[in-house]
Formats: C-alpha cells, sequence, structure tokens
C-alpha cells in the first residue's frame, strides 16, 4: 500500500477506535517553483501531518511532535535534527522511526544550491524542501520531491529568498529502517551572504527622521541587503515609554515572521531600541520568536541624563530637560509629554528598580551588547584616557554631565550601562556616530557599515 493509502486507512482505524477526528491543520497557497532531480520522483511524495514549534540546536537528536498513529507505531512523529551547512553535511543518519525528519539550512537570494540525498543503507527515501513556517510540507514545498534508491538524489535549488529553509527526508515505508546523507553545495552567487533569521533594526530617540533627513540607521539596511541578508526596518514612536514601544515592534513582528517566512528573527537595537527589545521578549511573550539580540548603546541600568530632565538628579544642573527636548526635536505639547515618558522609562531608577526585574533574560535568547566611548577636547590632552572620538556638538552638554556623575560614555549612555549579555566592546564613536548619522559623516577611524557588516556576519557565524 502507497503511504497516502496507508495513511488513510490508519487515520479510519483511529476514527473506528477513538470516536472524534483529528483536528484538521491550516492550509498555506503552494509557493510554486519545481527543482530538478537526478532519480525518478513519481513515487507518492511522504504527508507531513505533524506541525511544531521547532526544537533548536545541531546534531541527529532533537524533540519530536506529531499525534497520529500508524499501525506498528505508537505515533508519527516530526523529529527535529538542527540546522547544518555546507561545511558539515549530516552523514550516517538513522531515519526517525514511524516518521520523518527535519532538517535546516540557510541560503542567500540570488544564488543556487546543489542539493544531495543518498540513501546509505534500508528504504528508499525521499526529500523536500520547504519554507520553516509551512504547515502542509510534502504539498506546498518549494521543491518537487526527491527520491534516492539505489541512487543519490540530487536537485538544483534556486534560491528564492534569503534566511533558513527546511529540508523533511521521509520513507514510504513505516515499517522500514533507512540511513542517509546530506549534503550542499553552492553552485552560483556563492559569494552572496546571509543569517538564519532575518535582521530587525530597532531605531532609538527620534526615529527616522529628526537626526537626519534620511534613515535613522543611515544606509545600514541596504547595504545589508546588498549583501543578501534579509533586513527589515521597524518603525516605533520617535518616543515614548519602553512598554508602548515594545507593544508596537511586538504587533510589528507579527506581520515580518509570516512576511519573511521566518520562524524567528534577529533584533538589532540602537539605545532605547535595545530596550524595547527586551521588553517584546519578556513582557510581551516573544522569546520563543527572537534567536539573538545585539543593543548597541542601549542604557540598561539607565541613563543619568533622563534622570536629570526629570529633575531626579542631585546637585545643580542646567535644565537638562529643555535640552533633551531640544535634541529630540520634540514641539508640541503631545510629543514633550511623550519624550517624558520616555526620559521616565530610561532614568536608572526605572531601569534598575523596576524594568530589569520585570524583564529577566530569556534562556532562549543570545543577547549581546556593544558601546561607543567618546571624548571632549581636553580629554584628548590627558594620555591616560586614550581618546579616539570627539564627541559631536549636539551632545557635548550631555557628554560632560555624565563625564563629572557617572564616568566614560558614548554622550548619551555610559559604557557600564551599556553592557548587558555577552558584551563584546566599544566602538570608535559617539552616540550619534553608532548609526552613522548625521548622514554619514562620523569619526574617521569609525566606519558604521563596516560595523554593521561584522555584526551581520557574525550572527551568521553563529547561526543565528
Amino acid at each position: 500500500m502507497d503511504r497516502p493509502a496507508a495513511r488513510i486507512a490508519r487515520i479510519t482505524l483511529l476514527l473506528a477506535a477513538c470516536g472524534d477526528p483529528p483536528a484538521p491543520g491550516d492550509e498555506q497557497a503552494s509557493t510554486g517553483g519545481d527543482a530538478t532531480s537526478s532519480t525518478s520522483t513519481t513515487a507518492p511524495a511522504p504527508t507531513s501531518e505533524a506541525g511544531s514549534d521547532p526544537a533548536e540546536g545541531s546534531g541527529t537528536g532533537g524533540a519530536t511532535t506529531g499525534t497520529t498513529a500508524p499501525l506498528g507505531c505508537a505515533f508519527e512523529t516530526v523529529a527535529e535534527r538542527g540546522y547544518f551547512t555546507a561545511d558539515a553535511g549530516p552523514s550516517g543518519v538513522q531515519l526517525t522511526d514511524c516518521g520523518e525528519d527535519r532538517w535546516y539550512f540557510a541560503a542567500a537570494s540570488e544564488s543556487t544550491l546543489e542539493i544531495t540525498l543518498t540513501r546509505t543503507d534500508g528504504a528508499r527515501i525521499t526529500g523536500v524542501v520547504a519554507y520553516p513556517d509551512e504547515a502542509d510540507v510534502w504539498s506546498d514545498a518549494i521543491t518537487a520531491p526527491f527520491l534516492s534508491d539505489s541512487l543519490p538524489a540530487t536537485i538544483v535549488f534556486p534560491v528564492p529568498r534569503s534566511g533558513e529553509f527546511a529540508l523533511h527526508v521521509d520513507t514510504d515505508d513505516d515499517d522500514a529502517h533507512a540511513t542517509y546523507d546530506l549534503a550542499i553545495r553552492c553552485i552560483l552567487g556563492c559569494g552572496r551572504e546571509t543569517t538564519r533569521f532575518p535582521i530587525v533594526l530597532v531605531h532609538g530617540w527620534t526615529g527616522w527622521d529628526a537626526v537626519g533627513p534620511l534613515t535613522y540607521f543611515y544606509n545600514v539596511a541596504d547595504e545589508l541587503e546588498s549583501l543578501g541578508y534579509p533586513v527589515h526596518v521597524v518603525q516605533l514612536d520617535p518616543y515614548n515609554s519602553s512598554n508602548v514601544r515594545a507593544g508596537q515592534l511586538a504587533d510589528q513582528l507579527d506581520d515580518v515572521l509570516p512576511l519573511m517566512r521566518a520562524r524567528k528573527v534577529d533584533l538589532l537595537g540602537h539605545s532605547q531600541g535595545g530596550i524595547d527589545s527586551r521588553a517584546a521578549i519578556s513582557t510581551y511573550g516573544y522569546g520563543d520568536r527572537v534567536s539573538a539580540l545585539i543593543t548597541i548603546g542601549s542604557p540598561h541600568r539607565g541613563t543619568f541624563i533622563a534622570d536629570a530632565g526629570l529633575g531626579l538628579a542631585p546637585g545643580p544642573l542646567e535644565d537638562v530637560a529643555g535640552l533633551l527636548l531640544n535634541f529630540l526635536g520634540a514641539v508640541t505639547a503631545q510629543e514633550k509629554s511623550d519624550a517624558i515618558a520616555s526620559f521616565e522609562s530610561l532614568s536608572e531608577a526605572n531601569m534598575v528598580g523596576t524594568f530589569n526585574p520585570a524583564n529577566p533574560d530569556d534562556e532562549r535568547v543570545q543577547y549581546i551588547s556593544y558601546t561607543g566611548r567618546t571624548c571632549d577636547a581636553l580629554d584628548f590632552l590627558d594620555p591616560d584616557l586614550a581618546c579616539q572620538d570627539l564627541v559631536d556638538p549636539l551632545i557635548g552638554w550631555s557628554y560632560d554631565i555624565l563625564k563629572q556623575f557617572r564616568g566614560p560614555n558614548d554622550g548619551l549612555v555610559t559604557v557600564d550601562s551599556a553592557k548587558w549579555g555577552n558584551y563584546r566592546g566599544e566602538m570608535i564613536a559617539d552616540h550619534i556616530d553608532e548609526v552613522g548619522q548625521v548622514l554619514g559623516v562620523t569619526d574617521p577611524k569609525f566606519d558604521h557599515l563596516g560595523f554593521y557588516r561584522a555584526r551581520a556576519r557574525e550572527l551568521a557565524d553563529e547561526q543565528h
């Protein structure tokens, strides 16, 4: 009996035994696109009946899911086998009994891969490539099924978009054992780059156009996309509390994930954007949809400048609130109100006493941090400070306040406050330079596009 017919018979037996039918799965429109195979693909394609939140990691083990019970098996399962690359394809893998294997790999748009599935022992096996969020992989896969029996099955796969893909392996004989090898080789567009998951850029204060007339992360998205990386830029309130902005981020992630056919994203947040990202992960429960968070110049322990702006800082200080509002470009009463809400969120008292306890790190997410460090003209006279960046006049006043009361800083956030999770060092940049502003003019020693290229490659190398 072929596989689909066998499953119908099994489900009929289950219905007779249990009474209630299984809940129907969601169906998605076919993504189309056939691939060519070196062996016949006329055998019936295995049918996936299990859906899951995939387990992470690599290797030959993993979590299993599924509820259909075939004859001779307790459950029909989908085994999460992990992630593999062209440098380390799995070999000698024993196919999961009474189920199928799901592997993950990443590929860049405008490239073409050669994928080879080789049965090494036992029953013949079939493979298919699908988007990782696909519910019915065997019906709505990207490629046609490719079958390996006495010969390897090789397909040519023109990559439709950058990011992660799922490769399913199954046999049409549930009672037979099988072992196999998998291999991927790039044959066209091999200089293209990608991460597994889309990179989502999360801005800080002012959003898109108050620091400069163009995008907040100056030309960063264009640069990364030109290399092949999947990038999305969110747009939050220019200034508001982190709780409000995190809710907006969460709502936009709900759109980004299906739009980019992804299971997870990598968040890259500058300044308050890093704090908003932490709240989206913890307060809003998006830890299962975020692989990594890189924060850049984010005030994880608050910024004394916000305290001063709220009148919470001790000692005689100028009208810091006025200076901050002028820097942010807040003009209307509503804008000023929203900016004050942002100051309250980022105050040292709130971040240390309220936000951090309420937003612990999620163990499923890797937290990485960077910060800039700058100096004023007088600092360059002190060789012990090893100054390399001259603070932008726009934030010279805040640099001086932080230097006096809190120590080394980037003009708005201290080095110590910006450290979170796996801290990976300083940039030769002030808070404005960190995103390539204004209009790409930064310290000559700091290449902001080079910095973001390195972060994308870092994420790719670490399988995010």
